[in-house]
């Protein structure tokens, strides 16, 4: 018998977002603290994100796949022996006789604030951008803002592991985990793919204390911090790893699409070529402009930042402009205007995530599900929803797409500068009474732009490749004001780094490096922009074959759109083309 318990120390990469389901005058969204006021992370939190990944994993290292996997809603309610279930206990426990689940063998604490290190909160605002008018969402309906811990808020992290007959198979997995979170692949908290809850994990130590003599047991009831007199393990997760891969790697099952197939992730330089503005009203406030940049925490003019949020929204609103685009052109190939509108309405292949009255035009997919009485509790298929939804994911679906907050990167200290605005009357020309305002602006600012996809299929890299393409090229605008010129961005020196297991989870068109490198559990093999360009165009056609096969179900089809018998009249069909 043996006490076992990890230590390690988590760093928030980006802002973090743990909320209480509460909100106040402060915020619709607060965070969690506890009864002193104390932020923390709770350690269901923890066990939920690890056993989740784990769940994904285990199938690929050599252990049956979990019932929650599965699509058959029957199987899915069943007690599990799975090895994930084992280690945090069985998803679906029963009290029948001759059942075999039990409780967890992995104790997770709550991750208390490191004591020198105590995070002050902010507050963000958010809003849905209406993606006919390009406006804030009618009536501010999407208008919401969230209480958040800074970057660089350290936690401290504790689990215990209770000794079982399966310890080493158990630990071997628990390892795999947790080899994922020390590469940075680690997100807790709400709105992780709109850019929070990115976490470092480092400081890992396993640690252990033999229990097997009256002495001992007396020793360890008597003190006060069981972990903190353990014997320390070196090198005990690279054993760990080396010793549970090998030789248990496997294909990825056909039909359990939830099991990781491996991940991409593109990293770059976003360098502004003017004014931008992320726009923060604490900041505003504080410095006495009314309009001012939002910081990594609060006072650090040194540090300014891009939010995953708002970079999420643009990116989104790019690929279904691109998609809309392609499936317009499809529907001109009709002959009449009736058979036109019709094609679009039943292709489609992005609808507006705002819009939630079913008979709008480019109604969301959860409006048209909930228009058709499609009950929130079944599992809904990707057949179901628009190809944006399936890669940017809506409220019936979770996103494999993560777009973390984009911390700056340019020259310290960052330029600001003061610009003052004033509304012209449009009857005398000059300025209209009190619509005086001024704004503090970062001026050709850089940020390090991060993307994580999981599971990507090879049209969603074409799609990502067509995007990536127009916002290298200078195409798209971020932040506050892009109607004033502000936020107009080019990437830069980027990268794409492909993780696998095995070389058949590498997408179509590239093959295995001679020697590849690693991170965490996976090999990786990485392109630069220019390589990722040369073999791109075989995904971005693969894109276009999915765009002109998509079809809506009848439960889904649009009642209407933005376009046909509306922007179509004032510019009418002539032969030849467009007029």
């Amino acid at each position: 018998m043996s006490y076992q318990v990890i230590t390690a120390t988590l760093v928030a990469r980006t802002a973090v977002h743990i909320g209480s389901g509460e909100g106040n005058d402060l915020s619709d969204a607060l965070i969690r603290r506890d009864t002193k006021g104390v932020p923390f992370i709770p350690g269901t939190a923890i066990a939920g994100a690890l056993r989740s990944l784990l769940t994904r994993l285990a199938p690929r290292l050599g252990h049956k796949p979990c019932n929650v996997l599965t699509t058959d809603e029957k199987t899915r309610g069943n007690p599990c022996d799975c090895a994930v279930c084992r280690l945090f206990g069985d998803a679906n426990p029963s009290d029948k006789k001759g059942a075999t689940s039990a409780a967890s063998r992995i104790l997770v604490f709550n991750a208390q604030p490191d004591a020198n290190n105590q995070p002050k909160s902010l507050v963000r605002d958010g809003v849905g951008i209406d993606r006919i008018t390009g406006a804030a969402a009618r009536a501010g309906a999407v208008k919401f803002d969230l209480e958040v811990l800074p970057a660089g808020a350290t936690f401290n992290l504790r689990m215990e592991l209770r000794d079982t007959t399966n310890d080493e198979d158990d630990k071997c997995l628990l390892a795999a985990g947790l080899a994922e979170w020390q590469a940075g692949r680690m997100w807790l908290g709400g709105r992780v793919a709109r850019g929070l809850g990115a976490f470092e994990l480092k400081n890992l130590e396993y640690r252990f204390r033999e229990l097997n003599t009256p002495k001992q047991v007396l020793a360890f009831l008597k003190d006060d911090e069981l972990w903190g007199n353990a014997s320390v393990q070196g090198g005990w997760l690279e054993q760990q790893i080396k010793e549970g891969l090998s030789g248990k790697l496997s294909q990825a099952p056909k039909n359990i699409p939830a099991v990781s197939r491996g991940w991409v992730s593109i990293e770059g330089t976003l360098q502004a070529e003017g004014p931008l503005l992320t726009n923060d009203t604490l900041t505003a406030g504080a410095s006495g402009f009314d309009h001012a940049p939002l910081l990594a925490q609060w006072g650090d003019w040194q540090n300014p930042v891009l939010t995953g949020a708002g970079l999420r929204g643009v990116l989104r609103s790019h690929t279904e402009r691109i998609a809309r685009t392609l499936a317009t052109l499809t529907a001109w190939r009709e002959t009449s205007p009736e058979e036109r509108r019709k094609r679009f309405l039943t292709k489609c292949p992005a609808c507006s995530p705002v819009e939630s009255q079913s008979d709008a035009p480019l109604a969301s997919c959860d409006a048209l599900l909930k228009d058709a009485r499609f009950p929130t509790s079944k599992a809904v298929s990707d057949d179901r929803l628009c190809l944006a939804c399936r890669l940017f994911g809506s409220t019936r679906r979770g996103s494999r797409l993560i777009v973390e907050d984009a911390p700056y990167k340019g020259e310290q200290p960052p330029k600001l500068k003061m610009l003052d605005f004033l509304a012209i009357d449009r009857f005398t020309g000059g300025g209209t009474d009190k619509l005086k305002f001024d704004a503090l602006a970062l001026w050709k600012p850089a940020f390090t732009l991060r993307l994580h996809l999981e599971n990507p299929e090879t049209w969603e890299l074409g799609w990502l490749a067509l995007v990536l393409r127009d916002l290298e090229e200078g195409w798209l605008s971020v932040g506050f004001g892009a109607a004033k010129g502000f936020g107009r961005v080019k990437l830069q020196n980027w990268t794409v780094t492909f993780g696998y297991l095995i070389p058949e989870d590498l997408p179509n068109g590239l093959d295995e490096p001679q020697t590849p490198a690693t991170s965490g559990i996976f090999k990786t093999t990485q392109l630069q922009s220019d390589a990722w360009k040369a073999v791109a165009q075989s995904w971005v056609d693969k894109f276009y074959e999915k765009v002109n096969e998509f079809h809506r179900w009848d439960l889904l089809q649009l009642k209407a759109d933005s376009y046909f018998d509306k922007v179509d009249k004032l510019y009418p069909v002539q032969k030849g083309g467009v007029s």
